[in-house]
């Protein structure tokens, strides 16, 4: 029989998490070669997750509460499910039921197939504003492009890893988590499944409640964790800039001798300097954003800390 582990992280989510169990046990059902159980992360929640979690724990064997001792990332969440996984499989979802559990057959027989790693991706998300759906696909679309293909456009977090996909995912323990681009890095053999989002089941989106700057500095921080093309284009910036400048210089010097200085032109220096200073301090921007990873890295700090848990547990 082949086991497997459900890892799911819950933030506030005390409206969801009934439905949530409920849902995956009724899937499970028809899943008779497939022994499970469900790890469920509290991530610091402030409501009755963590009392829900237990109950549940108390009254099904299947089920496993890990308590963290304040909020974390959602990609810390989900390692900290990684780390304590011990299953032949292990399938990673939000507990929002954005993720249905419905979808996990079809993960299955993917598996079954001979895949290692199965992704979610979205064809449909009509719950998201329509802003945020235009910066995915732009994320994605650079995500990509500058990894070189190696981020897939459109998967979320919500995938099935068999035990050496996910055991070679928890070794790399970098300080920011992007689950999505540490699982397309190890590589392995992989597929997708197609899946429309649905809307919250209950409560409130975590993520559609953060500003669009922390949005932007989040994904600007993904990008620049896999990819040192930004520091490249800071190069190929300055070189071009260069060059335009020394042919405007001889133009400005030929122009000169055929025609004298017409005006003082003071104007038009004032556009040059502020360009040329605001492309100076963009490039420190890029250059900065990767000194503050780099900070984050040498610090080596846990990436999550655990509080107690709902049974025994030890970690891997």
């Amino acid at each position: 029989m082949v086991t497997l582990d459900i890892i799911t992280s819950a933030y506030n989510e005390e409206d969801c998490l009934p439905e949530l169990f409920r849902r995956i046990n009724e899937v499970m059902k028809s899943e008779s070669e497939y022994k499970y159980r469900v790890l469920v992360i509290d991530n610091g929640s402030h409501d009755k997750t963590w009392e829900l979690i237990t109950k549940a724990s108390e009254a099904d064997s299947k089920v496993v509460g890990i308590r963290m001792s304040r909020n974390f990332s959602l990609d810390s969440a989900f390692t900290c499910g990684l780390d304590y996984a011990t299953a032949d499989l292990a399938i990673i979802m939000t507990s929002d039921l954005q993720d249905p559990p419905e979808a996990i057959p079809l993960f299955l027989r993917k598996f079954e197939e001979g895949y290692d790693q199965v992704l979610a991706k979205i064809i449909k998300r009509d719950s998201v504003p329509l802003l945020r759906r235009v910066l995915s696909r732009i994320f994605y679309k650079l995500a990509s492009g500058m990894t070189s293909g190696m981020l897939p456009e459109s998967v979320s977090d919500f995938r099935l890893v068999n035990k050496r996909t996910y055991s070679a995912i928890r070794r790399l323990r970098e300080s920011h988590r992007f689950l999505r681009g540490l699982g397309a890095w190890v590589g392995f053999k992989t597929t997708h499944i197609e899946i429309t989002r649905p809307p919250r089941f209950a409560g409130e989106s975590k993520w559609l409640g953060m500003s669009f700057f922390k949005v932007v500095g989040v994904a600007s921080r993904s990008i620049m964790a896999y990819s040192a093309q930004p520091l490249a284009w800071v190069s190929v910036l300055g070189l071009s800039m260069s060059i335009i400048s020394i042919f405007s210089l001889l133009l400005l010097v030929v122009l000169w001798i055929a025609f004298g200085v017409p005006f003082a032109g003071f104007g038009s220096l004032i556009g040059v300097i502020v360009l040329g200073f605001s492309i100076t301090m963009f490039s420190i921007g890029i250059l900065a954003q990767y000194l503050g990873l780099i900070y984050e890295e040498v610090k080596q700090r846990p990436l999550y800390l655990v509080t107690e848990t709902s049974k025994p547990l030890e970690i891997h």
